[in-house]
Parts: C-alpha cells; structure tokens; sequence
C-alpha cells in the first residue's frame, strides 16, 4: 500500500512539473512571437515598422548598405527606400494625367536582394514600358516587403489604394507564403499554434549540421510544417482566398486591375537541386510535392474567381545559369532580369 502511494505521489509531482515546465514553454514562444512582431529587435528595427492596416512597412527614406554571401558569391546590398517606404530611388507624387500607374506588392523576393532597386523586376518592366511607349508614363511601384503574405497584402492595397493605381500586382512566392499565412493570423498565441511552433523548433534542432545549413525559410520549411500538419493545409487556403476575395472587391470598387504573378522556389525549378534536398531531409514524393500542390490549388481558385495569373515557374526553368542566390536562395539580379522581360511581353496594357 505504501508502495502504491508513493508510486502516486511522484507520479504527481511528476505530472506538476511537467505542467510548469509546459506553462513555462508555452509563455516562452508567445514571448518570442509578440517580439517578432512588434519589430523591435536590433535587425528588424532599422528596416521595419509596425503598421495597423498592413502589420508592417519598410521604414520611409532609409539608405543601408551590407555585404554578406558566401565565398563563391560575396554580395553587397544598398537598401534605399522612397518616401513611402517603397524600393524606389524616386520619392512618390501626385499622379500625372498620362501615367499609368502599377502598384506592385510581394515578400522579400519582390523586395529585392539585390545591389540596386533598379534591378528589381518591377524596375526593369518600368523601364522596358517606358522605353517601348512615349506617349505614356507607366510607373511601376515596388511595394515588396520581407514577411509578406496575403493578409499583408490585402493590408497593404488598403493602405496605399489612395495613390489610385490602375493596376495592382501581388507577386506570391508559393515557397513560403502559405506556411506564413497561417502564422500571422490573430490566433498565433493559442495553444495550438505554439504547440505546432515549437514541434517545427524541435524538428529543427534535431536536425544534421548539413540540414541546419539550408536556408530553412525559402521552400522546405513549408514542406516540412505540411508534412507535420497536413490539415493546416486546407486551413492555410482558406485564409489565402478569404483575404484574395477581399482584394477583388476593393479593386472592383476601385477600378483595379488586379494580377497574381507565382514565383517558385528553387526547389521547384532546378530538379536536381530537389533531388539533392529529397534526400538530405529524407523526404517521400508527396511531400516534396507539396509547394506545387498548393500552387496548383491557387490556380483552380484565381480561375474560379476569373482573376488574371502568371505562373513564373517556366520563365525560371531549364536555365543554365544560376538563378537564386547560393547563402539564402532569394532570387538573384538574372532571375529579376528574367521575369521583367516576361512581364514586359506577356502584361498588355490598352
């Protein structure tokens, strides 16, 4: 009897402890969310700030340099921004009465790693437009901000609809931009959601040295976060076209064009390159398929909801030179080259 008591008791101090150490961790990840998301950590703090109708910006007026890479591909960056917070060298003004004015949004890919703004896509499609046609002014704004999604850009239109563009371009990168779309919804502390944090946490530091080495956030570590939840899939569309749906009707109301661009991550434009990653993370077909899968599924709902799309994934593909950088495969300048010639030969204006 004694025995069975004291077998209780620890039992229960077992259980006690546990459920500290379960509080304790569960208060840890809400900490570090709210910290990611009021932007004031050293690194996010010179770039970003918090904004109540997009979450967050690019600081207005900012001129940083950095030089980063690897030792096969050493890079510098000079991140300026506009007066608006836009990678534009030139300051936003009032519209004139022969622009055609194209508001463009996207994640960091469409933000730009890269020397110079002017080497952006949306830079380039600007300059080939006016090049081609005297008569108009096409001004291709580059609103592309790290972290982005559809909730951000949804916050985004509505924020900056007031500069009256004609046409309004959200480049999705289907890499991560599901994964992310259920991360920034409101219910990001509930038990839930930290239970799925911090699993995604321990998988990855349980992970080889050669895993930990991949740049997590560009391509696998949606794969992965799918492989572990696969019902957060559907949840993760979901959320994509209720804020897409709230899109179209502000441009309807606006008199919008609206237009999805879909960038791929390397994964899905260099096979080999997928193979190799099939086999670090030791992956199954299904969920190396995933990226594709919910691109996919985008496309049959843009089609659905008769919304104008371009698939990037054949612009990128089959090229012999390199197309994303080697330290955080964010596409590189050839890549940007690539897709403002595509949108230059395929985006017709009347």
């Amino acid at each position: 009897m004694k025995y069975v008591r004291l077998v209780g008791i620890n039992l229960l101090v077992l259980s006690g402890l546990l459920l500290i150490l379960a509080i304790i961790m569960y208060f840890m990840e809400v900490n570090r969310i709210q910290t990611f998301f009021a932007f004031t950590s050293k690194k996010q703090s010179e770039y970003f700030i918090p904004d109540a109708t997009t979450m967050f910006l690019h600081k207005p007026n900012i001129h940083i340099y950095d030089n980063w890479g690897t030792p096969q591909q050493k890079i510098s960056t000079e991140r300026r921004t506009n007066n608006l917070g836009f990678r534009d060298d030139d300051d936003a003004t009032e519209k004139k009465p022969n622009e055609m004015r194209v508001l463009v949004t996207g994640d960091s890919h469409t933000d730009g790693v890269l020397r110079y703004n002017t080497q952006s896509f949306v830079n380039i499609w600007e300059e080939k437009l006016n090049k081609a046609d005297s008569t108009t002014y096409y001004n291709c704004m580059n609103g592309g901000v790290g972290y982005y999604t559809f909730r951000n850009y949804h916050g985004f239109l509505k924020k900056f609809a007031y500069l009256e563009p004609d046409v309004f371009l959200i480049n999705v990168f289907t890499g991560n931009d599901f994964r992310e779309t259920v991360k920034f919804e409101d219910d990001r502390t509930s038990v839930s959601n930290i239970y799925k944090s911090w699993k995604m946490r321990f998988r990855r530091k349980f992970q080889s040295a050669e895993q930990q080495a991949f740049p997590y956030i560009q391509g696998i570590e949606q794969m992965l976060y799918f492989e572990s939840f696969p019902s957060e899939k559907e949840r993760a569309m979901k959320i994509a076209e209720k804020y897409l749906l709230q899109i179209i009707e502000l441009c309807k109301e606006q008199n919008i064009r609206l237009i999805v661009t879909l960038l791929p991550s390397r994964l899905e434009v260099k096979p080999e390159f997928q193979k190799h990653i099939q086999t670090l993370f030791d992956l199954d077909t299904e969920t190396m398929n995933t990226n594709t899968e919910l691109t996919e599924t985008l496309i049959d709902f843009l089609k659905k909801q008769q919304i104008e799309y371009h698939n990037l994934t054949p612009t990128l593909q089959n090229r012999t030179e390199k197309l994303y950088w080697d330290e955080d495969l964010h596409i590189n300048p050839k890549a940007h080259a690539y897709i403002g010639n595509f949108l230059y030969d395929t985006i017709v204006f009347d």
